[in-house]
């Protein structure tokens, strides 16, 4: 579980009403060792493609440049798969609320490191909130970061966990992660399955001749609607939620707000860990073309039927066959009832180059089930 594998492609991560209150926030406090700086000042604007103004990039956009990625690790912890990578040091965007934030690559040498953790069974990513990490000297054992890495989005990794660290010199280091227990509702096969927390350790090295080699390219069409391809590499899942088709449920449709998709299905039973037997409507909320989940939001659905309506939050889940999702039981829901969808947060997850702009403000969406 250490050394340092060649080779992979990557990229370069309320309204005060009650769908805010059910936001799901990551768990942790803020990551140490970064510098961010909210959107506005002089510093926050200095993050501009070279290909197009801000006012002309599409809100999911194609990054100016493709980094490459060198594996760590990887390991089976409990019922988790385990990997650590890393890249060059990449800036991003945070989130706090409604308030974005830029953070800068600061100066010195450092790597920007990157967990992604899934399940091995049904090939789902799994949301952790913010793992604190520590890096020690393997020698000497001494400290040399100790932070909260963030939850993050981006384009070729898909959702992981990352942030930026320095090191003081090249040698080998030992990075220890820690993860609480999965904080989503967890259902059906995923019941009571990601309850304990758990600690991972990998052997790094660092060396400025391997981290010098690490871009690849400059993108040609950087700016432009659309989107990298997910990275192939050995650690499976990539990070997409199932296709449409695969869902189970009903298919109740398809509405867009913010620069993402809102996948609206219908089960006819809930699935188990949901304290009824009724209907339940489950909304899948994604990036367009790779199809990423859009954890810790804050959303609400009215279900309109019979001339009644019905408004309940949703929360978040996970599910083997609808993966990360947001939903919640309605005493009666077919197809051709109204549904409307509210975000009362954006996704609080962190965001790299291509979706910086991207998943923050949504107007109400309504739907008619079964018609889109």
């Amino acid at each position: 579980m250490s050394g340092v594998a060649l080779g992979m492609s990557v990229a370069g991560c309320a309204t005060g009403d009650d769908a805010a209150s059910e936001t799901e926030t990551p768990s942790g406090a803020a990551p140490g060792g970064t510098e961010a700086t909210p959107e506005g000042t002089k510093a926050g604007r200095e993050n501009e493609l070279p290909t197009a103004t801000a006012q002309e990039r599409p809100l999911v956009h194609i990054p100016a440049h493709q980094d490459g990625m060198r594996m760590v690790g990887m390991t089976e912890v409990g019922p988790y798969m385990m990997a650590m990578s890393y890249t060059l040091l990449h800036d991003f965007w945070v989130l706090t609320g409604q308030e974005k934030s830029y953070v800068r690559i600061n100066d010195g040498q450092g790597l920007h490191l990157m967990a992604t953790v899934w399940d091995p069974e049904y090939n789902q990513r799994i949301p952790l909130g913010s793992p604190p990490v520590e890096v020690r000297d393997a020698a000497s054992g001494d400290s040399v970061a100790e932070k909260s890495l963030w939850p993050m989005l981006s384009q070729q990794m898909g959702p992981h966990f990352g942030d930026n660290v320095a090191f003081p010199e090249e040698g080998e280091y030992t990075v220890q992660l820690s993860f609480d227990p999965v904080s989503a509702r967890q259902l059906g096969e995923y019941r009571g399955r990601f309850t304990d927390s758990v600690d991972a350790e990998f052997d790094l090295l660092f060396r400025t001749d391997i981290t010098n080699n690490i871009r690849e390219r400059f993108v040609d069409e950087a700016g432009q609607a659309g989107a990298l391809e997910p990275m192939e590499t050995n650690m499976k899942p990539n990070g997409s939620l199932p296709e449409v088709r695969a869902l189970p449920g009903e298919h109740g449709g398809i509405v867009e707000g913010g620069a993402a998709k809102f996948v609206v299905q219908v089960l006819r039973r809930a699935p188990a860990g949901i304290d009824s037997s009724g209907p339940y409507l489950a909304v899948s909320a994604r990036t367009p073309y790779n199809q990423y989940p859009l954890p810790f939001m804050g959303l609400r659905a009215t279900v309109a039927n019979a001339g009644e309506e019905v408004r309940e939050p949703l929360k978040a889940a996970i599910h083997p066959e609808l993966g990360y999702h947001y939903g919640a039981p309605f005493p009666a829901i077919a197809m051709g009832d109204e549904v409307t969808l509210e975000v009362g947060a954006p996704p609080q997850i962190a965001r790299h180059r291509g979706y910086q702009t991207a998943f923050l403000e949504f107007d109400d969406m309504t739907l008619t089930l079964g018609e889109q």
